[in-house]
């Protein structure tokens, strides 16, 4: 028997319920605690409502496959998907929608921004420091170069859009292949860590930081 696609994803704070961002503003003048607790208030319903999407549409994914005659608009979803997802088989697009630990997106967010002080995060939107390689992308130029040459930084019209393509980062890069495997068998972000040393040039030191940042401010509750 066919299952109905439904949102099963829990939302473990009542004061954060996914909905549409507002504006970064500047936390650079607040205490320490009262910045983080601010961050996280703005970081936290774009990285749940990104992850409840992602599961939906697994799900919806899952519940089309096992028809036998798909729609127009069946045909097209799963389409739109592959594409996205630069998916190759329906197999690969159901990993590629299986969901990461909010915790490591928060951890990752408070570490690339400063805890929303970087310029990218309050000029673009782009509290993971993603950078852009195409020039159809809405971006703005780094304040350093890389051997010579101009680096730039995706902006993002919100949260919501700038953690969607973080999400889809994760799901896509080849350097995150191993960690898209491991996410598979294992939830546990202190394990998944492990496998997001592409993401920074700082290899070790900037996983154990991840770790830190994780375990000192209880991001595991997010999970």
């Amino acid at each position: 028997m066919l299952k109905t696609p439904a949102d099963t994803m829990p939302i473990h704070d009542s004061l954060i319920a996914p909905h549409v961002t507002t504006p970064v503003v500047s936390l650079k003048a607040l205490p320490v605690s009262e910045k983080k607790k601010k961050f996280f208030q703005l970081l936290l319903p774009a990285v749940l409502s990104a992850k409840i999407a992602m599961n939906k549409n697994r799900m919806r994914v899952e519940f089309i496959l096992e028809k036998k005659n798909r729609s127009p608009n069946e045909k097209a979803f799963l389409n739109s998907l592959e594409v996205k997802y630069m998916a190759k088989s329906y197999g690969q697009l159901l990993t590629r929608l299986h969901g990461y630990p909010v915790s490591i997106a928060l951890a990752q967010a408070a570490i690339e921004s400063g805890w929303g002080s970087s310029r990218f995060f309050l000029k673009a939107n782009n509290p993971f420091g993603i950078w852009s390689f195409d020039t159809i992308h809405q971006r703005i130029e780094a304040s350093s170069n890389r051997d010579g040459r101009k680096i730039y930084l995706r902006k993002f019209n919100n949260l919501n859009d700038a953690v969607d393509a973080y999400y889809t980062m994760l799901a896509t890069r080849q350097a995150f292949a191993s960690f898209r495997k491991a996410a598979l068998t294992t939830q546990d972000p202190y394990k998944l860590i492990h496998y997001l040393d592409a993401y920074s040039e700082r290899g070790d030191n900037y996983l154990a930081d991840l770790a830190n940042m994780i375990r000192t401010n209880h991001l595991e509750k997010y999970d």
